[in-house]
């Protein structure tokens, strides 16, 4: 077998980019690959362990699960390959008959390996992170679930998300120009050292991870965005890239908060989201039209400890909170009607006298505090607590700053901290946070992955809190532990599957054998007609193969309705015995037995549910609140959904020689919870 993969390696690597993209006859094309890299337990069994073909599919708590695209397929008509880790992800109609399926891969460019290049429409090349649609026939993919085919029949094309993207500076990037990653504030651009050069492209997006699509006026008639919007960022710190040239990482503009318009491709860096980078940017119900609420969640440029943060922006301002009128360019028009060039970052804080029962009792902004609170088992589940924002605010496209100067650094300083409060500072390592799918509700929940916790948080005071107009001085919040980081918080119902790799037991518990959360990265709040649920997503590193699995909301009561969850699947492992066996769904592409992870949900029941007259929702019923409002009044086990599974284990053979980084899967699944969860 070891010959056959080195023979299928040798022979791939003498395809270069530019011949695929011309001729790539013999490569899988999108769509074709229909083993499933995710598992419903150990592959004890050696017709589980055959190359080309799926390991146990037997799933307690799935109806169906079956590949959309994998990481190194090729489009048929350009050649060009589908890129990994795959990450954030979602899908909408592009026409009546057409669902585009939108996911981005999480890649590190020369910290990992580089990509191809993405050409932009002026010429300038990015390698690293890649935002690929791929467009499926509606129809098909309706009853996708319900037969044996490939996607590769549902694939109409494939692309990228966008053309045009502009810098920190507000500057559509050439390749003379700058990126923020790679310039200082004066706009000076700074290499990186010999060790991580680029070759693939003049620069590179840093690791693309969780992402969003929101729709124009989600909420309702003015309330939320004035456009469709693609929401990503760049996240962690790239100063191992810059070690041994003198550059500080700090002193760069940092790592770019993106919005995509969809309608025009372009891309837009936000500095007023801030410079520090974000595993995720989520909206949530402003609740008044003039203003926009984004959740920023993860990272903090390496800075430790930090908040919780959001973002509260205003709409039609400009930096300076002047009126953006009708001569502005078109940058500044459309930043401004969906508020994202007057704002402010607000950071969660704690009044001084309630920190002592959280059972905090030193007050010290050195400490990661609300790990320790999330860890302490006789803690309470809640608790009141403030939004505030830092003396800083970004001050326009004529005052860039670097990410030294922003309020990346300010968290933790005695200066900043509000009268009579504290900020209540934890390991910035927060993943995907996920939003009340009720879009009459306020509140988010965010999964705590240093310490494997979830808190949810609501806002209470919104409206009164701009009334005047401005900007909120602060914000009150309700904020309750759904779960906390300790044994015995969760275990999980895996029926007769879920069995660990290496005979160590059954995926009820994690890795070590405690009953808890552990690194919780993926999340999404699905809300149907009979349940509220999370779906939650480990990156755990998790030897005996990673979690995936669904829990239960009360959301009346905002807390799990069981202290138990269902086990859905499992990928990966340094223990499998599909990795022992060099095995990979696509013929050729193992590289190692490895860790994997799942990363994300997306419900597309709306998109793909027919009305009793047997036709599709049309584009002017899914608009608004028309999509949650149909995705809530279909059954959970109804209910069909989109995710990825990042599997670098998969990684050589055809995905290497297309210079796709990191192998991976796009899914399609659906739900079969017991009727005893559901409502």
């Amino acid at each position: 077998m070891l010959h056959r993969h080195t023979a299928i390696a040798l022979a791939l690597a003498l395809i270069t980019h530019n011949a695929i993209a011309g001729a790539h006859a013999g490569l899988s094309t999108i769509g074709t690959t229909t083993a499933v890299m995710s598992e419903a337990s150990t592959a004890d069994d050696a017709s589980e362990r055959l190359e080309g073909q799926s390991g146990d599919q037997d799933y307690p708590y799935l109806s169906a699960i079956k590949a959309l695209a994998t990481v190194g397929e090729v489009d048929q008509a350009t050649g060009l390959a589908l890129t990994g880790y795959p990450d954030g992800q979602a899908a909408w109609l592009l026409d009546d008959d057409t669902v585009r399926v939108v996911y981005q891969s999480e890649s590190y460019a020369t910290m990992s390996n580089e990509t191809y290049g993405w050409p932009m429409k002026n010429g300038t090349r990015f390698t690293g992170s890649h935002i690929h649609a791929i467009d499926y026939d509606r129809a098909g993919l309706s009853t996708f679930l319900t037969n044996g085919n490939s996607a590769a029949g549902l694939v109409k094309g494939s692309s990228h998300l966008f053309d045009t993207v502009y810098n920190a500076f507000g500057v559509a990037v050439t390749a003379d120009g700058v990126w923020g990653n790679q310039a200082l504030a004066d706009g000076t651009r700074v290499n990186f050292n010999a060790e991580h050069a680029l070759t693939e492209g003049d620069f590179f997006f840093q690791s693309f991870c969780g992402a969003f699509y929101e729709p124009a006026y989600k909420y309702g008639a003015g309330l939320g965005f004035a456009d469709d919007l693609w929401l990503t960022a760049e996240e962690w710190n790239i100063q191992r890239m810059f070690e041994g040239t003198g550059v500080d990482a700090h002193d760069t503009m940092g790592l770019a908060s993106v919005v995509v318009d969809l309608a025009t491709k372009t891309a837009y860096t936000v500095p007023a989201l801030g410079q520090s980078g974000y595993e995720k940017i989520l909206p949530i119900n402003p609740k008044h039209p003039d203003y926009v609420v984004l959740v920023m969640a993860g990272y903090n440029h390496g800075i430790e400890p930090t908040p919780l943060r959001i973002y509260v922006g205003k709409k039609g301002l400009d930096a300076q909170g002047n009126p953006v009128g009708a001569g502005a360019n078109a940058r500044d028009q459309f930043l401004a009607r969906n508020g994202l060039l007057y704002g402010k970052l607000y950071g969660m804080a704690v009044a001084n006298a309630d920190y002592a029962g959280l059972g905090i009792r030193n007050i010290n902004t050195d400490d990661k505090m609300l790990d320790d609170y999330l860890t302490d088992a006789s803690a309470p589940d809640r608790f009141n607590a403030t939004f505030f924002a830092t003396s800083y605010q970004w001050q326009g496209w004529d005052a860039p700053v670097s990410v030294r100067d922003t309020e990346a650094f300010k968290w933790q300083a005695a200066s900043e901290q509000p009268a009579g409060y504290t900020f209540l500072v934890g390991d910035s390592k927060t993943e995907h946070p996920a939003v009340d799918p009720n879009i009459a509700n306020q509140r988010y929940v965010q999964n705590m992955t240093n310490k494997g916790g979830m808190i949810g948080v609501e806002l209470t005071d919104f409206v009164a809190a701009v009334a005047d107009g401005d900007l909120p001085q602060a914000l009150s919040a309700k904020v309750t532990r759904i779960l906390a980081a300790h044994d015995g918080a969760l275990s999980l119902d895996v029926a007769d599957k879920g069995i660990k790799h290496g005979n160590q037991g059954t995926h009820a518990t994690a890795k070590d054998g405690t009953a808890q959360m552990v690194a919780p990265d993926g999340l999404q709040w699905v809300r149907t007609a009979d349940a509220d649920v999370l779906i939650v997503d480990e990156d755990s590193g998790n030897e005996f193969g990673e979690r995936k699995y669904a829990l239960v909301l009360d959301a009346d009561k905002f807390e799990l309705a069981k202290p138990k969850g269902y086990f859905l699947a499992m990928a990966g492992g340094k223990q499998s015995p599909r990795g022992q066996a060099g095995v990979a769904a696509i013929p050729g592409a193992f590289k190692s037995a490895t860790s994997s992870e799942f990363s994300g949900t997306w419900n597309v029941s709306a998109l793909l549910a027919r009305k009793a007259n047997g036709a599709f929702y049309t584009a002017d019923e899914l608009k608004g609140t028309g999509e949650a409002r149909i995705n809530a009044s279909i059954g959970l086990n109804d209910s069909q959904f989109i995710g990825v599974l990042q599997h670098k284990g998969e990684s050589a053979g055809q995905v290497g020689a297309v210079k796709a980084d990191q192998g991976g899967q796009l899914l399609m699944f659906g739900l079969n919870l017991p009727a005893s969860a559901l409502n």
